[in-house]
């Protein structure tokens, strides 16, 4: 079974009202494990991989990561897989007192065009997303049956989804500062691509870090902000990091450091 046939299958027999929220954190983690690999062939450790450097990703963690997890566990319960590859999933927690955080969120540090792809994304929730979401919500509204009205139940639940997106981005680009590629081989920062080494499982990794706008899972373009991007920032070639993942901690030693093209 192929995971992208695997996962068709699973939101074919979702209800309508649950199918939208599940549809876009399964889709996205079939396209960055690719639709064409054998279910079998996934690990725990790709999970957990796919997980580190998601959480940075637009939308509410919780509700994604349940998601995931839903499908995860259905693979199992139809014997596609041998274990639950989604047992160890959890929202990721940040460390350090309030204040510490506060400060780490105040500056989010993005290049020029991943500033304007903020902006466009927020531009596209704000005039085309959200009034589509609010019409949902004003046609669900008519059936005055609320307690077994699903779809205003959606559309509430999704108008509140689209509103913390917007926030966020706003949050993102208020707080944002504009800064050059790193242009050095020495150190990893802001579009730089870094091969990495796993030292558990002896296995070669690489990902290019971008700035919050840039994200692309199916290419290995993850948040500097990530988990992984966060430990990889300002590090250099021959260094070995620690990245928290559910099972515990990955160490990783850093190979090279390119340019990315």
């Amino acid at each position: 079974m192929r995971l992208g046939q695997a996962a068709a299958r699973y939101l074919g027999n979702l209800p309508a009202d649950q199918r939208d929220l599940a549809a876009s954190e399964i889709n996205r983690f079939v396209r960055h494990m690719s639709p064409e690999r054998p279910v079998a062939q996934i690990r725990k450790l790709d999970v957990e991989r796919y997980q580190q450097y998601l959480a940075d990703t637009v939308g509410d963690a919780a509700t994604r990561v349940e998601a995931l997890k839903a499908f995860l566990s259905d693979l199992k319960s139809k014997k596609y897989t041998d274990t639950n590859l989604g047992a160890g999933l959890r929202v990721r927690r940040k460390g350090g007192s309030a204040q510490a955080r506060k400060e780490e969120a105040a500056v989010v540090e993005l290049t020029r065009e991943g500033l304007d792809q903020l902006k466009s994304e927020l531009e596209r929730l704000e005039t085309e997303v959200a009034p589509a979401v609010r019409e949902d919500l004003a046609a669900a509204y008519q059936d005055r049956d609320f307690r077994e009205n699903a779809p205003y139940d959606e559309a509430k639940r999704r108008m509140g989804e689209v509103q913390g997106q917007i926030e966020r981005l706003r949050g993102q680009i208020k707080a944002a500062r504009v800064v050059e590629r790193e242009t050095s081989n020495e150190r990893a920062g802001l579009g730089s691509r870094v091969v990495l080494r796993d030292l558990q499982f002896d296995e070669q990794l690489d990902y290019t870090l971008v700035g919050p706008g840039e994200v692309d899972t199916r290419n290995r373009r993850i948040s500097i902000q990530s988990p992984v991007g966060s430990a990889l920032k300002d590090r250099g070639v021959g260094e070995v990091v620690e990245v928290e993942i559910p099972s515990g901690k990955a160490h990783y030693k850093i190979e090279r450091i390119e340019q990315d093209d």
